[in-house]
């Protein structure tokens, strides 16, 4: 994994004449160019443009000109309708913008933010977008010569404030982790056993003043970790539990004993299906079974960067899901943390053996409100595609405070159902419970998990379908997309 580029973020108020090497965006509504920050030579071509039908301004579109009167390239972005603006197309479009600018060699990127409502959310959202466009995860590729740079965003905008300038850099904080979350997961397994993720995360942990534990595979037997154990145990790489606590020491209105919240991340580094072994076509994805993991380690490396106010700790029960003679076998039974009995029918539906353990010792930590995030199973993708997190929960109201949270960062979940009428699939003849009955999977794997969380306030993120995208777009290339950790930064953020 290598080291992201950074890009310089500035505010402006006037729109200075263009140079070489620099270009400026506009963002343009379907049907009614919405152009109140542009003047001059910028309105001129864009009003010519459409007026000639050369574009519509449609969600997820682009074109760029080179006109010779602005001395520099415009570069449309439509946004679609007006009424149906949110933060997602902000960021698809600044990501969009970031790429195309940087393809066609533009060191300096002028973008006029878009005259709507709360200008802070706005600009963070096109910082964000912006940073998260310059992503690529070509770790290993040699090239003759580097490939160009984007140096430097400056918004447009007729209020430079303060506040607008700390939500760029809100913006700019939170998509460097989501990039960081992205290499993670775009990482191959090989490189990256359970033992170095958990290096990894105490790496970042140090960089930014995160307590850190690491549990090895002894420890994790010795405590009656089964779950987790149970997966590892195949592998020649031993599994891991890696623990990071985000104490807001010296932020005012936090005390230490306020509530503790968890969040707990799938961290499969490698997912052969073990002896219920997959089908060799797109195995080479399952480097990405982390995601989940990843993303709370993202999150937090966030949340220390922006001093919020919430007690938060991560853990990521990490493994590598391999057939071997020592592999768990279909038909054992596994004790959990908790005390539970699983008998695995299928070696492959790990994710939620290894959560098992999770969500138990987030109990045992005495976390007070749980998310879990996982890539976990394919019928969410089946039910939900991949625009929206299948979401499942025990608590109303957590739902609604994570779901909303979802919306706003531009991650939408969708609430699934998840209750005893669905218990046939993880009854068990032998066993407490079972991991794996068949269809409606998605739903039976979240009521599995959902004994584990108790009563305590949880939520389940199925994330199979939005943290991967299985071809580049204009706005990001192939691989992972760091799914979860926007939503959990904005989860914190209003607490």
């Amino acid at each position: 994994m290598t080291k992201q580029s950074s890009l310089t973020l500035q505010i402006k108020t006037e729109l200075p004449e263009l140079a070489k090497g620099e270009a400026v965006a506009v963002c343009v509504f379907e049907g009614e160019p919405n152009l109140s920050n542009a003047s001059g030579a910028v309105l001129k071509t864009v009003e010519s443009v459409m007026r000639a039908g050369e574009f519509k301004g449609e969600d997820e579109t682009s074109l760029l000109l080179h006109d010779a009167e602005l001395r520099g390239a415009l570069l449309l972005l439509g946004l679609g309708q007006h009424q149906t603006i949110n933060t997602a197309t902000l960021l698809r479009a600044a990501g969009t913008a970031a790429r195309q600018a940087r393809a066609s060699r533009v060191k300096h990127l002028y973008f006029i933010l878009p005259d709507i409502n709360d200008r802070e959310r706005i600009a963070c959202a096109v910082a964000e977008g912006a940073v998260l466009g310059l992503y690529d995860g070509n770790f290993y590729q040699n090239r003759e010569e580097p490939l160009p740079r984007l140096e430097r965003l400056t918004l447009i905008t007729t209020d430079a404030s303060d506040a607008l300038r700390a939500a760029t850099e809100r913006g700019r904080i939170i998509a460097e982790s989501v990039n960081w979350t992205r290499a993670l997961a775009d990482e191959p397994g090989g490189t990256l056993p359970p033992i170095e993720f958990a290096r990894r995360a105490a790496e970042m942990a140090e960089e930014f003043s995160l307590r850190v534990e690491t549990l090895d595979a002894d420890e994790i037997k010795a405590r009656g970790m089964g779950g987790l154990w149970g997966v590892g145990k195949g592998s020649d790489n031993p599994p891991a539990l890696i623990v990071v606590r985000y104490e807001p020491e010296g932020v005012e209105g936090v005390n230490e004993d306020d509530e503790l919240w968890a969040f707990v991340g799938k961290g499969i580094t490698f997912d052969t299906g073990g002896i219920s072994i997959k089908h060799g076509l797109d195995m080479y994805e399952m480097k990405s079974d982390m995601a989940g993991g990843a993303a709370v380690l993202g999150a937090l490396r966030a949340i220390a960067q922006l001093k919020l106010k919430r007690r938060v700790i991560g853990l990521v029960p990490s493994a590598e899901n391999m057939p071997s003679g020592k592999a768990i076998k279909p038909g054992d039974v596994v004790k959990t943390l908790a005390g539970y009995t699983i008998e695995v029918v299928d070696t492959d539906a790990e994710g939620r053996l290894v959560l098992s353990d999770g969500l138990a010792y987030a109990k045992q930590l005495k976390a007070s409100r749980i998310v879990d995030l996982a890539t976990l199973t394919g019928s969410i993708i089946v039910a939900l595609g991949s625009h929206r997190a299948g979401l499942f929960s025990n608590d109303d109201e957590w739902a609604k405070r994570v779901e909303e949270a979802a919306m706003r960062a531009g991650e939408p979940a969708w609430r699934m159902p998840v209750g005893d009428d669905y218990k046939k699939p993880i009854e068990s003849a032998i066993a407490d419970f079972k991991n794996y009955g068949g269809r409606p999977d998605a739903t039976a794997a979240a009521l599995l998990l959902s004994k584990f969380a108790g009563s305590t306030p949880w939520v389940h993120l199925d994330i199979a379908g939005t943290s991967w995208l299985d071809d580049a777009r204009p706005f990001a290339p192939k691989g992972s997309t760091g799914a979860g950790v926007r939503t959990l930064v904005e989860l914190v953020s209003e607490s």
